[in-house]
């Protein structure tokens, strides 16, 4: 029997191919990383696209001596190759200041008329970061004007969603968390991995003998 409101479990991601769409490099790691790795093993094809550069990621100027946008780029196209991530493309957008992008939702829909993906993983709207809100809203306005045949679903960083769906990625963990261990530069102010864990770890509250969820909510 399932409980009202309670969301679909998941044991694989559904088929087809994939386009993350992902405010900075690590956010595609963090938000649906195992979904990522799960795709990848069903032979899905899957595309990411950075929105911003992630020149702001560095405050105390640990890496100022050093090309900070490549090596963030560097980053992460060693957890693409982790997770199997297929295609990247880095659209270097003002960090921090993308919700002043004119074109952002433009942008977004001329993408999915190109590619044509069969799923998309993106923030919520509900986002803290505003970063993270901008592209939410960005791809919710390219859904709506270029209307594509696609999923959607809103994946989890800095807030959480009302879930639809929960994925068990407890057997890719460990590839998820090894991505996330890329992004270095990212360590040195936030332990990522260790609040990842537990975010995906509460997820388990749908599927108690996983240990580790990933949740989404599909709109």
């Amino acid at each position: 029997m399932t409980l009202p409101g309670f969301p679909t479990l998941l044991s694989a991601p559904p088929r087809g191919s994939v386009l993350v769409l992902a405010p900075h490099a690590d956010d595609e790691s963090l938000g649906c990383g195992g979904a990522i790795v799960l795709h990848h093993r069903q032979g899905d094809h899957v595309k990411v696209v950075f929105a911003t550069d992630g020149a702001a990621g560095d405050p105390l100027g640990h890496y100022r001596d050093c090309d900070y946008r490549e090596l963030r780029r560097a980053e992460a196209r060693r957890a693409a190759s982790i997770l199997g991530i297929d295609e990247l493309s880095f659209w270097d957008y003002p960090d921090g200041k993308l919700a002043e992008a004119p074109d952002l939702s433009e942008r977004v829909g001329a993408l999915l008329t190109t590619d044509r993906p069969d799923i998309v993983y993106r923030p919520s709207t509900l986002e803290i970061h505003p970063d993270h809100r901008a592209l939410g809203v960005g791809v919710e306005e390219a859904l709506r004007q270029y209307r594509p045949t696609c999923g959607d679903f809103c994946y989890e960083i800095w807030a959480t969603v009302q879930p639809t769906h929960a994925l068990d990625i407890t057997a890719v963990w460990d590839l998820k968390r090894k991505a996330v261990e890329q992004y270095e530069s990212q360590l040195r102010y936030n332990d990522l991995i260790y609040m990842g864990a537990g975010l995906n770890a509460y997820r388990t509250l749908y599927k108690p003998s996983a240990q580790y969820v990933e949740a989404f909510e599909a709109r």
